[in-house]
């Protein structure tokens, strides 16, 4: 094997040390400081490039700009409890968000972030009344009792927790918030319940550096992969724990269906804390008794900045990083005997007709507002705007009747919908699929997996179908006056100083908005079979 370019990154220095440098040259120590605190509050464009220069070409050292961004000072609150945002998402809508700002909120003091994701997040409308929804859970969360800021996403179809519109959005909240907010970078968790807490299993697999923990309550670790089309690896929940609970008779996710998908993830090295309850679809059902039990394993695992060791598969570089760590290419090859692949067969025996309905419709019977592709739906051709309200002779008038038909049903089984359509009472025919198998992952494209641990100025990497990796530097990991030595498979592929460069820095900071993992430079290695 012979080993590729290396290249240490101190590009944004270079890109920085252009004309508009040369007006700031003679800024003093108290002017760069001045133009860090505008720098941090500007938005993006030509202003804060310039700011960026002023800095740069004044030559603070890395350590004071670093300690100058730790000690940011903050403005009160303008409001407290629940606070209506909106944002533009990259597909260009509007959508509304809240912010859970508690009454003891105290801009000098890092405060705890809960990012709280809700369920039924494929429905085609979105939260008519966001305040009053987060008044309601807040109720329970008591995060006015905690003292916690508590971030509220709204989704719809077409911006879930598992596509790229969505999953865009929480990362910028969370940056948004912490741009206004004296939010302590090593205590923001991710909870959900149904699809957020399937959206939470996601996350720890895709995208946890944020992140210390992760909740994942009634949800189901594959849904991100089987309906976001996403490569999902349950090695992954080794990097940051999770807090998982199903129930016995929840209709969608009961234990008995989830259990061996926990097994398997903790097989895997996921490090999982698994609870099975008595109670349905439903988190009041154990809400008052399991939620200390939540907080408790929040509190005992703030985030680990720079982990020892990361262990991370990935298959595109979109989802490659993991806190230092980051997966820029896989090779076409054969994975390494160590590569295991784990996965596990379940069985979709659950009684869905294949429609998301509109919750807020208030007539009479259940309305239509998307049906699914490949269902007994889009078969019996039930469609977008029909109002379901009878089934197999019994007569639909809420969701409660439809849950209460479904009961009688068993997959396999020929079904009569009657619907309303247009001023016409139509009756449609067909039947439910038969149970079928299916796995918790997808597997459509081949992943790299690298196991990555560093001390003493060194870094082991373990890799499997591994071209290409970025590791972050950060003084807190390595000594700067020292050699940083890389070693791929045993082999050293990088020995050299890494100097640290404070144009990286403060776009680095602006990217994560991260003042406790500042990192000064990265290091690209690229390896060729």
């Amino acid at each position: 094997m012979t080993w590729g370019s290396v290249m240490i990154v101190t590009a944004y220095r270079r890109l920085f040390l252009t004309a508009v440098c040369v007006a700031f040259v003679q800024t003093n120590a108290a002017d760069w400081r001045a133009d860090l605190a505008d720098f941090i509050a500007a938005d993006p464009g030509a202003a804060r490039d310039e700011l960026t220069a002023a800095v740069t070409s004044a030559a603070p050292g890395w350590r004071e700009v670093a300690d100058a961004i730790e000690s940011l000072e903050f403005p009160p609150a303008d409001e407290y409890g629940p606070v209506l945002g909106t944002t533009v998402c990259i597909d260009g809508v509007e959508r509304p968000w809240v912010l859970y700002v508690p009454a003891s909120y105290d801009p000098t003091e890092p405060t705890p972030l809960l990012v709280k994701l809700h369920g039924g997040v494929s429905r085609a409308e979105i939260e008519e009344d966001p305040i009053t929804s987060v008044e309601e859970g807040n109720e329970l969360l008591n995060l006015d009792g905690r003292g916690w800021l508590g971030l509220y996403p709204f989704g719809q179809d077409g911006a879930t927790w598992w596509d790229e519109v969505g999953m865009a959005n929480i990362r910028n909240l969370v940056r948004t918030v912490k741009r206004r907010y004296n939010v302590d970078d090593d205590r923001v968790y991710m909870a959900g319940f149904s699809d957020g807490g399937s959206a939470a299993f996601l996350h720890a697999m895709v995208d946890p550096t944020d992140y210390a923990a992760f909740v994942a309550l009634n949800g189901h670790m594959g849904v991100g992969s089987l309906d976001g089309d996403l490569p999902t690896y349950a090695p992954n929940f080794y990097n940051a724990p999770v807090y998982a609970v199903t129930t016995f008779d929840d209709s969608l996710y009961p234990s008995a269906k989830m259990r061996g998908s926990i097994e398997m993830a903790v097989e895997a090295g996921g490090d999982i804390t698994y609870r099975e309850l008595p109670g349905e679809h439903d988190f009041m059902d154990y809400a008052e008794s399991e939620l200390p039990r939540i907080y408790d394993f929040l509190d005992g695992n703030p985030r680990d900045r720079f982990p020892e060791r990361i262990v991370w598969e990935a298959a595109v570089p979109e989802f490659g990083r993991c806190s230092w760590f980051s997966v820029d290419r896989v090779l076409p090859v054969e994975a390494a005997e160590w590569h295991a692949d784990y996965n596990t067969v379940m069985v979709d025996d659950r009684k869905t007709i294949g429609f998301i309905p509109d919750y807020d419709f208030e007539g009479a019977g259940v309305k239509v507002t998307k049906v699914l592709e490949d269902t007994a739906a889009e078969d019996i051709g039930l469609a977008e705007g029909d109002v379901l309200v009878g089934a197999d002779g019994a007569e639909i008038g809420d969701m409660d009747d439809l849950n209460a038909w479904k009961e009688t049903i068993s997959r396999g089984d020929d079904i009569t919908l009657t619907v309303e359509r247009e001023g016409e009472t139509l009756t449609l025919e067909g039947n439910l699929p038969e149970p079928q198998n299916y796995f918790v992952f997808k597997r459509e494209v081949p992943s790299a997996k690298a196991v990555v641990t560093y001390t003493d100025n060194r870094i082991d990497v373990k890799g499997s179908r591994l071209g290409e990796f970025t590791v972050y530097v950060h003084p807190d990991m390595i000594d700067l006056g020292r050699n940083l030595v890389i070693a791929v498979d045993g082999e050293t592929v990088f020995d050299a100083r890494v100097e640290p460069d404070v144009g990286y820095m403060l776009a680095n900071f602006l990217e994560n908005r991260d003042r406790k993992a500042l990192y000064v430079a990265e290091v690209k290695i690229n390896l060729e079979q």
